[in-house]
């Protein structure tokens, strides 16, 4: 009777710490994009591209997860931020959890009627100028991993975003409007 309900602890706590890895990785998207909207509402009616002018070595399990395998190449990315601790309080249990995200700019892999999509690679330098304005949609991905008690367990996550783009079509030019999710 005693392994039964040992047993059942410690699937609770497994169970806990996945859902606690989840929403560390959630946090960090909702962060990117909090960031994004913030440099979109800048000044001004027009949107603003915000481009890839930083660029980083690819190593680490979170990259490797989100696609960056090749550790010759660099991933260009707008913003970052790593290893950020999950509580603003003091809970002992929740400090155990961080979570990383990047910002980029990205270009959308298919071309849709009506949409005058700007194409953007990850690895390679941005072709736009920095806060410059267009009238055309940009699209941008935040990806994010959560991690567990001393970066054990990772669970990585993205989210598709999109801004501007012509009136007509019913967007506006600075809402950020959510494409998608991604769980690799």
């Amino acid at each position: 009777m005693l392994q039964v309900i040992q047993s059942g602890a410690l699937k609770a706590v497994k169970s806990h710490q996945v859902n606690t890895i989840s929403q560390a990785a959630e946090f960090g998207l909702e962060s990117g994009r909090l960031w994004l909207v913030d440099q979109i509402s800048k000044g001004g009616t027009s949107p603003i591209v915000i481009t890839n002018t930083r660029k980083l070595s690819i190593s680490g399990d979170c990259l490797g997860l989100h696609g960056y395998t090749d550790t010759t190449q660099k991933i260009w990315y707008s913003y970052s931020q790593v290893n950020q601790d999950l509580t603003t309080s003091s809970d002992a249990d929740y400090s155990r959890y961080t979570y990383d995200f990047y910002v980029q700019r990205v270009g959308h892999q298919t071309t849709l009627n009506g949409y005058n999509y700007i194409p953007q690679t990850t690895q390679g330098s941005d072709t736009l100028t920095v806060n410059t304005y267009t009238d055309r949609r940009v699209f941008y991905r935040v990806i994010s991993c959560g991690y567990g008690p001393e970066r054990k367990k990772i669970v990585p996550l993205q989210v598709f975003l999109s801004t501007g783009g012509d009136a007509s079509s019913g967007n506006a030019s600075r809402n950020i409007n959510i494409e998608g999710y991604y769980r690799p």
